[in-house]
C-alpha cells in the first residue's frame, strides 16, 4: 500500500475508478475525474503486480474515490487503503477528515471510526451521506 505520485500512476488510478464507478455503478465518466486529482494524495494498492484499489485525500481533508476492484473486495484491501489515507491525513496535520459515503458502505466507515453527519442525499443517482472522523 503506497502513497503515490498522481502523474506517474494516473493510468492505474483511473482504471480502478472507472472499473468501479463508471462500469459497475454507472456513474457518468465526466463525474469520475475532476480538477482536484493533481493536488490530492493518492493511495494505490497492488496485488500480484496488478493495481487493485485506490483512494485519495484532498488538501482540505476530504477522503474520496475509494474503490477496490471486484475480485479483491471483502479481503481487507479497502480497510488498508483507508488506514493509509488516515495516516497520511494525520501526518499532514489534519485534525479531522470527512467523506461522502455511499449509504451501503456506512458500516464499513463506522468500523473505522467515522460518524454520519446530516442527511442522506443523492449524488450521480446514488444515495450518500457525509461522514466525519476526528483524528487523535
Amino acid at each position: 500500500m503506497d502513497v503515490v505520485d498522481y502523474d506517474a500512476h494516473r493510468t492505474d488510478i483511473h482504471y480502478i475508478r472507472q472499473s468501479v464507478f463508471v462500469c459497475e455503478q454507472r456513474v457518468p465518466l465526466a463525474f469520475e475525474t475532476d480538477r482536484l486529482d493533481p493536488d490530492c494524495r493518492h493511495v494505490l494498492a497492488r496485488w500480484n503486480g496488478w493495481a487493485v484499489a485506490t483512494g485519495r485525500l484532498t488538501p482540505e481533508g476530504r477522503i474520496g474515490r475509494v474503490s477496490v476492484t471486484q475480485p479483491l473486495r471483502r479481503r481487507g484491501v479497502g480497510r488498508q487503503v483507508m488506514e493509509t489515507l488516515l495516516a497520511t491525513a494525520k501526518a499532514e496535520g489534519h485534525s479531522r477528515v470527512f467523506l461522502a459515503a455511499q449509504c451501503h458502505a456506512i458500516p464499513f466507515y463506522e468500523k473505522l471510526g467515522f460518524r454520519t453527519e446530516g442527511r442522506v442525499y443523492r449524488e450521480v443517482g446514488i444515495e450518500h451521506i457525509t461522514m466525519g472522523k476526528v483524528l487523535s
